[in-house]
């Protein structure tokens, strides 16, 4: 049982204590129910708790508060369904304004997610009954001392009415006792606080914040300048974890029920993996972290949120990403996270969250193929920091060098405050600023492009899925690629002059699920007859499938066709599909191609190359591998004869569907760039290939043939790049090869193509001896005397003799090259100029000459002759924007350019 002296309010100075008593201990589901029941006793409505992403409010990143669905009716209570309700909010500060992330696991009390208990009354009650209702509450429900608390002047006198003293009662300024989300725009007002006296004084926080009454009262504008209210309501927040380790006799919000059963599990974890664990009822900081986010990471993508490098989709990468690092530190090196997961759900086992059981697949996917994705670069990015912090150089500033930070985030996904942490934790630190500027820059370049247009489309569309809109996907049978489906649900949205039709079909068998593989097109036939062109398919969240559309004749009336076919276009309608087959037929066979390739990279190279990527169209695939050096011509070509050879063997394609973990034991290959869930697709060509896929793929591999590699390149560091085509699009690219080779043929008067080679080499040996004696007359040229046109002679500065040289037009730029150093060395005396139509050259000896260079003397003619160019001391080269032709253009533009004064 738990001691407890006081609740009080305000700062340490006040020490007096009430006479210590046993109190009941609860468990959170049981402090939940309490809670909740009081309140509904009292009259307020139960409201369940909302989204992590705050869908009625665009300012923030996510609901953070208990308040945040309820903003509105703060603003306008008469809109309110209720005059009083109560809620346990889900909440998240880990991005954003509200932000506590860098505090995890460092403190006491700080979490990423957290649960709020509240009241709120909007004009059904006022600041007396709010407090009257908070501390029966306190005093009746939980059985708590008396309190002591802070608040206004008026505050003071409702709180002496409850029966406090004076000097249990703390008077603070506004600086404490006025609430606002944050300094931005919304309602905000004076609040009271309430304090538990812990009793320990070598705690931190001696005296624990654990109940915050907010009196809205006033509106925050933009400018900062309050206004009152029409109407004052009440906003109350009360954490659970911190009300929890009231009750448990904790020290710390870590040591509640929730939190045993994660750290409990962590250590079971740790322990099956060889790590030695210490016994502590205080977790350490590493078990805060990881547990703590582990929380976070599944609320949040229960709630839809994916890892990804924008937004709320960031904030969770992060947190995945920083929990994995903490779990390197305890000495756990791989995929570990989702055993955590039914430890999570012991603590929520009253349903108070029943989507975390729900989506328990889909978000122990979306963890697992996270950490996956992570860790292969993880101890990559842990080598290159270990070698900084050993480097000479930046030992002395102990400074992480910017362009180190951003190739750990932008190469191995280290988020910049990872890379801090690590920093901070050797006593060094870094320049982010200077590192969020290197991401700008390179975004700038468009290193990260992203559409912001369609990230809100999908953002908006994902609203289906809370309609349960999850159409089934029949496309993997092409006997049903012609079918009868009924509209689940349909959007047209504005966007300037463009209207975007989206709808959902089931059945649908249009493929968009993604994998590197380019969606499916076809048509859509409404009941009347009307056809639709779909031009996209693409998933807006986890099991949904949309379809863009427009009308087949274009976009032009898309407005007018629209109102043509609105009574067929509505949610229960029946549709009539059709898909280009050929496009699907092609991308079926360049997939099953990639699996292939993918085999025989592996099979040829003796190692197991990584999947980075792949992108599978109709005509042609690309494929992403990692591999550190340049394939040979000869490796090429093994590999290319390695997957013709088995597709002229031929061999069916089986789809096994079975567990994860069994797939990957059996030795599946899996892109862990793909999302899997706990039950996965396998495409199987027995002896040959073996990989997890989502794809649509040939029945027989016989249609791969034949298979040609186009290239390979390098697309980063470690990562190369091959294309290819298979199959009907292979015989295409030969026959396209060689359809200039007959001409080449009677070009070369060859009767074959090997008689074309040997003609063809023929006829450049030829060209290279043309070649030599050209260049040998230039030469000869070069250095004869005066070549055809008789030099014009003038002054620069009325001191430097120049000599102005027409060099026919016929002689190229090599030529008027090493004419002009033949000029600077026979008349070094001189400045030489020398023009061929646009081309201007100057040569000028330097040793002869010293107080002008050629590239002075150029820049002088063309402050008086457009054009440009630049060049050293003894040549320099340009062009004019006019040319000059004859000695008459000589004496007109360029001599009286020479002669300018400077």
């Amino acid at each position: 049982m738990y001691k407890v002296g006081i609740l009080r309010a305000g700062p340490r100075r006040l020490q007096t204590y009430q006479p210590i008593r046993f109190i009941q201990r609860l468990s959170s589901p049981e402090l939940r129910s309490r809670f909740v029941n009081y309140f509904e006793e009292q009259g307020h409505t139960k409201v369940k708790s909302a989204s992590l992403i705050p869908h009625n409010d665009k300012s923030l990143l996510f609901t953070n508060a208990g308040m945040v669905p309820f903003k509105e009716y703060f603003m306008k209570p008469d809109t309110a369904p209720f005059n009083a309700a109560t809620s346990i909010q889900k909440c998240m500060r880990a991005g954003g304004k509200h932000n506590d992330l860098d505090n995890v696991g460092y403190t006491p009390r700080h979490h990423t997610f957290f649960e709020m208990l509240g009241n709120f009354s909007f004009g059904g009650y006022g600041k007396q009954e709010a407090i009257a209702l908070s501390w029966r509450f306190l005093l009746e429900e939980l059985e708590l001392p008396i309190s002591r608390l802070r608040s206004d002047e008026e505050g003071y006198q409702l709180w002496k009415k409850q029966g406090l003293p004076d000097e249990m009662i703390v008077k603070c300024g506004a600086e404490d006792n006025f609430w606002s989300m944050g300094d931005g725009e919304g309602p905000c007002g004076p609040c009271t606080e309430i304090f538990w006296d812990t009793m320990d004084d070598t705690l931190d926080e001696r005296w624990l914040e654990i109940w915050n009454l907010v009196f809205m009262e006033n509106y925050r504008t933009a400018d900062g300048k309050l206004t009152k209210l029409p109407t004052p309501c009440i906003d109350t927040g009360m954490g659970l974890e911190r009300m929890a380790s009231v009750l448990q006799d904790k020290r710390n919000n870590f040591q509640v029920d929730q939190f045993q059963h994660l750290i409990g599990g962590l250590r079971r974890v740790l322990k099956t993996k060889n790590v030695i664990v210490t016994p502590s009822d205080d977790p350490s900081a590493h078990e805060k972290i990881i547990a703590d986010h582990f929380r976070a990471m599944c609320f949040l993508i229960s709630d839809g949120v994916v890892p990804s490098n924008i937004g709320r989709g960031y904030v969770l990468r992060r947190i995945i990403r920083r929990a994995l690092r903490s779990a390197h530190q305890v000495g756990i090196n791989e995929p570990f996270l989702t055993e955590l997961y039914p430890h999570l759900l012991k603590g929520f086992e009253d349903g108070s969250y029943p989507e975390l059981a729900s989506r328990a697949s889909s978000i122990c996917n979306v963890i697992a193929n996270e950490e996956a994705t992570f860790l292969t670069t993880l101890n990559r990015g842990l080598s290159l920091l270990s070698n900084i912090f050993t480097h000479p150089d930046h030992q002395k500033t102990k400074t992480i060098p910017p362009d180190v930070a951003f190739q750990l985030y932008d190469t191995f996904g280290f988020p910049f405050d990872l890379t801090l942490i690590i920093a901070q934790e050797k006593g060094w630190t870094v320049d982010l600023k200077a590192v969020e500027a290197l991401k700008e820059k390179q975004k700038a370049m468009g290193r990260e492009s992203w559409k912001a247009d369609n990230a809100l489309d999908k953002a908006r569309l994902s609203e289906w899925r809370n309609m349960d809109i999850f159409p089934q996907f029949t496309g993997y049978d092409h006997d049903l690629l012609h079918q009868e489906s009924q509209i689940l649900a349909v959007e047209a949205t504005k966007k300037g002059k463009k209207t975007d039709v989206t709808l959902a079909i089931d059945p649908c068998p249009y493929y968009g699920l993604g994998g590197g593989q380019v969606p499916d097109s076809g048509t859509l036939t409404l009941a009347n007859g009307s056809q639709w062109s779909v031009t996209d398919v693409f998933q807006p969240y986890e099991g949904g499938i949309a379809l863009k559309i427009i009308p087949t004749d274009g976009i032009k009336n898309i407005d007018q066709k629209l109102e043509e076919d609105k009574e067929f276009l509505e949610m229960g309608q029946l549709v009539r599909t059709s898909i280009d087959v050929d496009k699907r037929t092609g991308a079926e066979i360049h997939h099953t191609a990639t699996h292939l390739l993918n085999a025989g990279l592996r099979a040829i190279l003796k190692t197991d190359i990584v999947q980075a990527g792949s992108t599978v169209e109709p005509k042609k695939l690309r494929f992403d591998f990692t591999y550190g050096k340049p394939l040979t011509p000869t490796q090429l070509d093994s590999i290319e004869k390695w997957i013709n050879d088995a597709a002229k063997k031929g061999g069916e394609t089986h789809i096994h569907h079975m567990k994860l973990t069994d797939a990957v034991e059996s030795g599946a290959i899996a892109a862990f760039s793909e999302k899997y869930g706990e039950t996965v697709r396998v495409i199987e060509v027995p002896g040959v290939s073996r990989e997890l896929c989502g794809g649509t793929h040939v029945d027989d591999i016989r249609r791969l043939y034949p298979f040609k590699i186009l290239n390979e390149t390098s697309v980063a560091a470690g990562t190369r790049r091959i294309e290819a085509v298979a199959g009907l699009s292979c015989i295409e690219w030969y026959k396209k090869t060689y359809e200039p080779v007959p001409d080449i043929l009677k070009m070369l008067r060859a009767s074959s193509t090997k008689d074309a080679v040997s003609k063809l080499e023929k006829s450049m040996q030829q060209t290279r001896d043309v070649q030599k004696k050209l260049d040998l007359i230039t030469e000869k040229l070069a250095t004869a005397g005066e070549v055809i046109v008789h030099p014009v002679e003038t002054k620069l500065d009325d001191i430097l003799p120049i000599r102005v040289h027409l060099i026919d037009a016929d002689l190229d730029a090599s030529f008027m090259q090493k004419r002009a150093n033949v000029l600077k060395e026979t008349q070094a005396e001189y400045g030489h100029i020398l023009l061929s139509k646009n081309n201007i050259v100057v040569g000028i000896n330097t040793s002869k000459i010293r107080d002008y260079t050629a590239n002075s003397i150029l820049r002088h003619v063309l402050k008086s002759v457009k054009g440009g160019g630049g060049g050293q001391a003894e040549y320099a080269q340009g062009r004019l924007a006019e040319p000059i032709l004859d000695m008459n253009e000589i004496e007109s533009k360029i001599v009286p350019a020479i002669k300018a004064r400077a």
